[in-house]
Parts: structure tokens; sequence; C-alpha cells
């Protein structure tokens, strides 16, 4: 049976209410009701019944006013337990000191859902989030569900249905239907990103608005948008979660239905987690951690909320599949492609290399010299025809290295047929086409005719490049699908016979072997009391050696003068020795000191390897470039745990100094294949321990040339009691 880990703030209800309606029921109402209609935009109520009367919601829409017997041209209810029911959401704006009222007589009322869109709640004070937990207890006790508090509401195209107060929607000529779907812990941001959207021809199926997540949350609406037929793309803006291992569960979830998950995550800076607490009650947590999480559950993050609902609609016409293979480059300036190729190599992305067939057919209209991948239409031989274009653009897209084919549109002469050319292409070939309309203001009728074809269209380069980063990113991710196996000789922890203290800090021996129960290589030592006893062990293992004092009071070693190296002798032993123990008898009083005396290891390149365990998302592989400067080097990357070899050896990929693994100067090429044993072995530790395990270190972990292995020669641990 597997055990789901709850984080501390990750506390679900004993026993769940029954529901009144389903969670898809929500973004699919039949019927709404709007508490407080009014005819005035200058109100809540008076937006939002107008944006919902705008946009031609097609069920049944209640406007609520005691004061009115008609509002936007409906009959005006008095009350919502007046109003002809059933009622599936009911919209209420109302002050603060109405809002415990106004729920109740929801509930009351049989209402499926309110959609609170009052604030200064529980993100405001104490008496907010009194007030809060009251609305939320009266809600539940009925099986009512709420949306929000401090939320804008929704916007669902899939449902024709625009219920929120944003001013974006009154300057919309329609809701852009499409496949993303959209979940915000803030709402005016909803709103911006839906003029977003529009600009760049996104579609989208649903925009749900979260607010503080007091009921409904963003795990209710992930789940929700991967069982939604409508719903092909799923973006989210993150704040803080109630419930990480749900949400983990739930993207793994969305990848294996195929649908690609994008984030952006608020609080990567002390700046931002601020701004988060104070706009949704949120507390942020490791943005680190988070990261970790998504790449290894498939989740592409994003830096900022744009390029990922850009990248989301490109997504959404270019399918869910990512194939092999590179990018086929092909524009209409020479300048442009030069600019773009070099770009496209500093951001890592592959460009294809033809097939000789290709070159072959691209011989008809460029010298051999102009046959290279990006193809400049420009430069052509000959007249210029419309068949220079169709031609190429044909050839590149029956390449079979080429996964994409991106095109670069500048004002240029044909653009109707290179248009029509490309849409061919992308029909006949069935593989994604991405066009850069780096065109301004000009063709507008090209930019709609390629929008109408089901192309996907970015503004500007930088756009492109966001956007391809993102999709090969989601290939390279594919690897953290599966844990693999268990590596002979790795537990588990039940099988071994190691006794681990019930709680405390491991120093290096305990730690050292924990490692070498779960089969990495540690180098040889033993832990001596006198300096005789020092001398001996280092004649039985070897000169030269290393000399380490053994504290738990003392963390780092080097810094406080506990390490001495390259011992070649016995009187240089004896006198590391004498100076260790003055060392220790100052940090630990009455404790006799110990030493441990080991094989000196050299190698060609030092990584730490380390376990975090994350309040939220549990243990975590840390790999990256390591030694006395990793906190100068911060080169490091985190990964669920356990990982398998492909995964552990993507995990290195990802690291800056990566290339200094293969060799530079002169220097042999490290043994990989031993880093990625290790990592995987360390990462099978991890999550035989779970929780137990509070923190690892292994630093350095020295690497040999290939062939030669990798070897621990430092470590500690801290481990907690086991919970009940």
């Amino acid at each position: 049976m597997t055990r789901i880990r709850m984080s501390a703030r990750e506390n679900l209800p004993a026993a769940e209410p029954v529901w009144r309606i389903p969670v898809a029921r929500v973004l699919h109402p039949q019927s709404v009701a709007i508490v407080g209609a009014s005819d005035s935009l200058d109100k809540f109520g008076g937006r939002i019944l107008a944006n919902v009367q705008r946009h031609g919601f097609p069920g049944r829409l209640l406007p609520i006013n005691p004061k009115r017997a008609e509002v936007g041209g409906l009959p005006a209810w008095p009350a919502i337990g007046t109003a002809p029911g059933p009622v599936d959401l009911a919209v209420i704006a109302v002050p603060g000191s109405q809002l415990l009222e106004t729920v109740g007589e929801c509930a009351r009322a049989g209402v499926g859902a309110c959609v609170v869109i009052t604030a200064q709640l529980a993100e405001f004070d104490e008496r907010g989030k009194a007030l809060q937990d009251e609305v939320v207890a009266l809600a539940r006790s009925h099986g009512m569900r709420l949306l929000g508090p401090n939320c804008m509401g929704l916007i669902s195209p899939a449902a024709g249905l625009a219920l929120s107060s944003t001013m974006t929607l009154q300057h919309a000529p329609a809701l852009r239907r499409g496949g993303v779907g959209f979940v915000s812990q803030s709402g005016a941001l909803m709103g911006t990103l839906f003029v977003t959207g529009d600009d760049h021809a996104v579609g989208f199926s649903h925009m749900v608005s979260i607010g503080n997540q007091a009921d409904l949350e963003l795990c209710d609406l992930l789940e929700a948008l991967i069982a939604d037929d409508a719903t092909r793309v799923i973006a989210l803006y993150v704040e803080a979660l109630k419930s990480p291992h749900r949400f983990v569960e739930l993207a793994r979830r969305a990848r294996v239905a195929g649908k690609p998950v994008l984030a952006v995550k608020a609080g990567r800076t002390e700046a931002g987690a601020a701004a988060a607490r104070s706009h949704t009650a949120s507390l942020a947590g490791s943005y680190e951690a988070f990261v970790a999480a998504c790449e290894s559950a498939g989740v592409l993050v994003f830096d900022e909320p744009e390029g990922m609902i850009v990248a989301a609609g490109v997504f959404d016409r270019l399918g869910a599949a990512v194939g092999e293979g590179g990018i086929g480059f092909v524009g209409s300036s020479g300048g442009g492609c030069a600019v773009t190729a070099d770009r496209l190599a500093a951001a890592g992305l592959p460009l294809a290399q033809w097939t000789p067939a290709t070159r072959a057919r691209l011989a008809a209209h460029f010298l051999p010299t102009h046959t290279n991948n990006p193809i400049d239409l420009g430069g052509h031989k000959g007249a210029l025809t419309p068949q220079v274009f169709e031609d190429s653009i044909a050839a590149i897209a029956d390449d079979d290295g080429v996964a994409v084919l991106l095109y670069l549109m500048t004002p240029q002469p044909l653009m109707a047929e290179t248009a029509d050319a490309l849409i061919a292409a992308h029909r006949r070939s069935g593989k994604p086409v991405l066009v850069v309309s780096d065109t301004g203001s000009f063709a507008a009728d090209i930019r709609q005719r390629l929008v109408a074809a089901g192309l996907p269209l970015v503004n500007r380069i930088d756009d492109g490049l966001r956007v391809l980063e993102a999709w090969f990113r989601r290939r390279r991710l594919a690897v953290f699908a599966d844990g693999g196996t268990r590596p002979a000789g790795a537990g588990p922890l039940s099988a071994l016979p190691l006794e681990l203290p019930p709680a405390g800090l491991l120093n290096e021996p305990d730690t050292k072997a924990l490692l070498a129960a779960y089969g990495i290589a540690v180098n040889a030592a033993d832990t001596v009391g006198d300096a005789e006893a020092a001398v001996a062990a280092a004649a039985r293992i070897g000169y030269p050696v290393v000399l380490k004092g053994i504290s738990r009071s003392i963390t780092h070693k080097s810094d406080a003068g506990l390490v001495r190296l390259n011992l070649a002798d016995a009187d240089a032993v004896r006198a590391g020795w004498a100076a260790l123990a003055d060392i220790l008898r100052a940090a630990d009083g009455d404790v006799a000191p110990h030493v441990s005396v080991q094989q000196q290891v050299a190698g060609v390149a030092e990584l730490i390897l380390g376990v975090r365990v994350d309040a939220d998302f549990g243990p975590q592989l840390l790999a990256g470039f390591g030694g006395v400067l990793v906190e100068v080097l911060k080169d490091f990357r985190l990964a669920a745990v356990p990982l398998s070899p492909a995964a552990a050896r993507a995990l290195l990929d990802g690291l800056r100094l990566r290339p200094l693994l293969d060799g530079v100067r002169g220097r042999p090429a490290a043994d990989v294949e031993a880093v990625v044993d290790a990592i995987v072995r360390l990462s099978w530790l991890a999550a035989d321990l779970g929780d137990r395990l509070r923190e690892l270190d292994v630093n350095p972990l020295i690497v040999g040339a290939r062939g030669e292995g990798a070897i621990a020669v430092d470590g500690r641990a801290v481990i907690v009691e086991e919970a009940a």
C-alpha cells in the first residue's frame, strides 16, 4: 500500500461533505444568479451582469436586487430564496459585514456554489480570517462550494460564461474559445492575461480566479481541467499550494492524459514571498523545491505569466507530442535568420541536420553553400517564383530529422503564397509549424490567415525562443516520468544489518556506513582515539592519508581546522593528531577526542550530492559541483526521489559546469556513469528513509577519470524520530 505523505500545510478534512454540485458544474453552470445585480457599470454587480450578457451566456441568468423589478432587461428577484431554482452558481460582491448573511441565504436556497468577490478577509487581518473561516464552515455544512473569497470570478468560453467584473471583458468583441485552461490566485492577473491571450490568438476553455482558496483550491480546479474535454493545455499562476503532494500526483495524471501543465510561481525572492502573503494570505514555500517537484512531474515552470500564456496557446495548436529531431528553420531575411540562429544556439535549442534527400531537393533553388540550416529564402538562385518558397518549405517539413518547423516571417514578397505553403506543409506532414510574425502591424490579413488555419503564431523572436525552449524541455523532462527500479545492493533499509540512532546528527563515519550500505563507494577509513592508533591505521590504509576530527558540534570541519591533508609519514600523522585533539577538546569539552584516518583520494572533479526534505514536497535529491567552493559556485539541481539512471543523467546535464565532466584543456573525462550510479543509489536511500531523513550531504564526491569510479570522502546527515 502506498503511504501518502502529508505536508505541514496539507490538512484535509476528516470527512468530505456531500457536495451539491461537482467542480465540473462550476465550470459549466446551467444557471447563474448575480447577488447585487445593477445597471450601473460603476458597481461590481453591474459590471458582472453586463459581462455575462455581452458574451451571451446560454443558461438562465437571475439578477438579485430587492429594490428593482428589472435589471439589465431581465426580471429581478428580491432575494436568492425567491429566485427559481436550482441555481448552480451565485456570485457575491457585498461588503464584509453582509457576507455571512448572504452566504447563509444562498446555502438555505440550495445554491450549488458561491463565487465570492468580497475581499479583506484572511489576506487582510485576523478579524478577516475569522470571518472567512465562519463563512467556509457555514457553506460546508450545507454542501455548498465556495470559489474565493478575494477572487475575480471565472471566464469560461467553453460554457459561454464571462462571470467576472474585470474591465477587460467589456472591450473584447467575443470570448475566443480554445483549449487553454487557466487557474490563477490573482484575479487582476486573470484579466490581464485574458487580453494577452486575445492579442496572441490564444483560445481559452476556462479562466478561474481562486483568490484565497478558502474552499475550492488550485488542485480542485486542476483536477477538473484534467477531466475537462474542452481543455488541452493547463496554465497555472501559483502563490502557494494547499496540498502539494496532491498537486504532484495530479500533474503526473495530466502528463499521462497528454495535457501539458505550465506554471508560474510567485515567491522566488523574499520580496515576492512577502507580496504573496499580503495578496492572498499565501505562504510561498521553497521556490527551488517547487521547481524540482514540478520538473519531476512534467510541469513546465516559467518566470513570467505573459510568456506562459503565449506558450500555452502555441502548445494548444502545436499538439502535446514532442517528436524526435530538431528545429527546421526557414526565414525570408538573411539578417533575421543569422540573429535567430545565434539565439537558438545560445539557448541550447537543437537545429536539425538536413538529410541528403532534403539537400538534394533544396539544390533545385539554392547553391550548395546556401542549403544549410537555417534556409534564407532570399538567397535563392534564379527568378523568384512561388515555387521557390513552396518547394523549400515542403522539403524541410518532410525531413525526418525535423521535429518542428520554425518560420521567421518579415515583410517580404509573396507573403500570401508563403502562408499557404506553410499551411500545406503542416497539413501534409502532420508536423508542428511555429511562425514568428516579425511584421508589426503590417500584413494583419496574413496573420489571420495563419491563425484561421490553426498554425501557432507569435509576434517576437523572444516569444518564439521561449516557446521552443519549453517545448523541447518537455521532451527532456519525460525521463522523470519513471522512477526506475532499485539497483542491486541499494536497500531496502529494512533488509540491511544497520541500526540508526533514533534521532540527531550522524557524524562522518556513521553517514558513510549508511552510504556504503546502499552501494555508494566510500574511501577506506578507521576511527581511532590516540596518536599511535592513528599511525597504525595509516600504515594499514597506506600513505598519504587524511586526518579528520569527529565532532557532533561542528558541521564544517574544514572551516574549523579539523582536516589535515597529504600526511605522508608517521611523524606527520602524530603532529596532525595532536593539533586536531586540541581543537576537539576545546569544542566538545570532556568528550574524548576521536579522529578518522582516511585514504586520500584524488580525482578529476569534485561534486556534491545531498538530500533535502522539503516541508511541502518531501525528500529531494541535490546534485551539483561541490568541494569547498560549493557556496560560491551555487551550481546545483534538485529532483524528487527515487531517480532512474536516465533521470540522474538529465539532472547532471542541467548543471552549468556539466561540460567540465567531459574533460577540458587536456584533462581526462570524468566517470559520469559512476556519478549516475551514486545518484540513483542515494535517491533510493532518501526514498526509503522518507521523513526520517532531515538532510544529508556528501561533499565532496570525488570523481575519477572514466572507469575509475566516484568515491564519497566526506558526509554528514541529520535524522529525526519516526512519526508515530
